[in-house]
């Protein structure tokens, strides 16, 4: 239909254009609510790894105080030793940004943990001690003394231990 100067046209989308626009919709909005899922686990992860630099720094703190009979946390334990001891978790609780809080008990790593001493925990660092295999220390210098050191920083740590995204750190101690 053709509209002349004095006959109204008629206004609106046609049920072609109205289908097209749901369709682009449709695509449209799980794209965008996706980007922005990923943006914010791209955000934690870096997040989390710019905090390890202390929190790892901590651990490590607290397995040599272990190791000289003065720790703040844990059991002492003797150069060589492995730890924890079966049935115990070394764990310890940090803030969002890096500061620790404290011990983080056995259920509590297991199930989550949301608060402690009224400090919100976003961050777990369970540390585990493990002798080395024996094909372990190869080349000039025997490592068979040394206990290999897994040190994992766990988010976010409300979740469930089994839920939570890891990033593993690895170093050998006497």
């Amino acid at each position: 239909m053709h509209c002349s100067g004095t006959t109204t046209c008629p206004r609106g989308a046609t049920l072609t254009e109205a289908l097209i626009a749901v369709g682009v919709l449709a695509v449209a909005v799980p794209l965008v609510f996706g980007s922005l899922a990923e943006a914010g686990r791209s955000a934690a992860a870096a997040e989390a790894e710019t905090r390890s630099t202390w929190i790892v720094d901590t651990c490590m703190d607290e397995i040599r105080a272990s190791r000289e009979g003065k720790p703040r946390f844990f059991t002492a334990t003797k150069t060589g030793e492995p730890f924890p001891a079966d049935g115990e978790a070394w764990a310890l609780g940090f803030s969002g940004d890096g500061a620790l809080i404290g011990k983080v008990e056995g259920g509590e790593y297991e199930n989550g943990v949301k608060e402690m001493d009224g400090k919100t925990v976003r961050y777990v660092a369970s540390m585990r001690g493990a002798r080395q295999s024996a094909s372990a220390g190869s080349g000039a210098t025997s490592n068979a003394d040394l206990l290999l050191v897994r040190i994992s920083l766990e988010y976010p740590a409300v979740a469930p231990a089994a839920k939570r995204t890891k990033l593993d750190f690895h170093t050998l101690v006497p």
